[in-house]
């Protein structure tokens, strides 16, 4: 445990950042899905079957994770292990709801939706207090959209193809959902810039060179907001027109772009020690 985590060592890091992102942005998006009750109730089950299984990854790789120091942060050990077993409750809870819905108890799978939404800001909370380091709000906000665009642009892909087994399902929700995209994408650019802009201590590991110096800076800004914000505007509007086809095709350009930045964003975060 006290072990500090080397650049290369501050790769399963980034992974359950990644994960987490992932499997609380699904469980977010799939529980408002649910609730507006707009979508076929075969694609909330096929759709919400996946939540678990990345939610399983995030909980392995973070129960595997040791060392003291990652990068630009020191790692808290309490919050750590308690984020540990918010994933494991997470998971043991998207199960419960997986089966709630296939037995269609749709009551129960509303009830368990909040619950797993309340333990999905829990866990981002927690894995903001286990990286100290920069101004933990910021931290818990960037952690946050970033898993609503990954969220998002991953359940608006899944929506695109359900149209070729649907096609009859209206346009509403896929238009719905890259709204809430855009303006997601929107707020994200501007927490980066407040987190540019906020002055934080000194990363523990420091850099050996300016942000802007960095590719991954600027990868960060071209495919993190410039892409998702031109392809996520251009499926915004084939899906009003009902070109799902499209739409769905600018969605996997979408997605891809949006998980190379969540990618580019957690490596500068570890690096830097400000949540980018």
């Amino acid at each position: 445990m006290n072990d500090a985590v080397s650049a290369s060592g501050a790769l399963p890091y980034t992974l359950l950042l990644l994960l987490i992102e992932l499997g609380v942005g699904g469980a977010l998006v799939m529980h408002a899905v649910h609730l507006r009750g707009q979508a076929t109730p075969g694609f909330v089950r096929a759709t919400t079957i996946m939540v678990p299984i990345v939610l399983g990854l995030a909980f392995w790789t973070a129960f595997t994770l040791d060392g003291d120091v990652v990068e630009g942060f020191a790692v808290r050990s309490g919050p750590r292990e308690a984020l540990v077993w918010t994933l494991a409750a997470l998971t043991a809870a998207s199960v419960l709801h997986n089966v709630a819905l296939y037995t269609d108890r749709d009551a129960w799978a509303r009830r368990i939706g909040w619950l797993l939404s309340g333990l999905s800001l829990a866990a981002l909370g927690l894995t903001a207090a286990t990286l100290a380091g920069s101004p933990e709000a910021l931290t818990v906000f960037s952690l946050a959209f970033g898993a609503l665009a990954l969220g998002l642009s991953a359940v608006g892909l899944a929506l695109g193809h359900w149209y070729l087994v649907t096609p009859r399902l209206p346009a509403r929700p896929l238009v719905e959902i890259t709204t809430a995209f855009l303006i997601v994408v929107l707020v994200q650019a501007i927490l980066f810039g407040v987190a540019l802009a906020v002055s934080i201590e000194d990363p523990v590991g420091g850099r050996d060179q300016s942000l802007t110096g960095d590719p991954t800076f600027w990868l960060r800004i071209v495919i993190g907001f410039i892409l998702p914000l031109v392809f996520g505007w251009m499926a915004w509007t084939t899906a009003r027109m009902r070109s799902m086809m499209a739409a769905t095709g600018l969605l996997y350009l979408t997605t891809a772009a949006v998980l190379a930045a969540q990618i580019a964003a957690r490596a500068l975060m570890l690096d830097s020690g400000r949540p980018l």
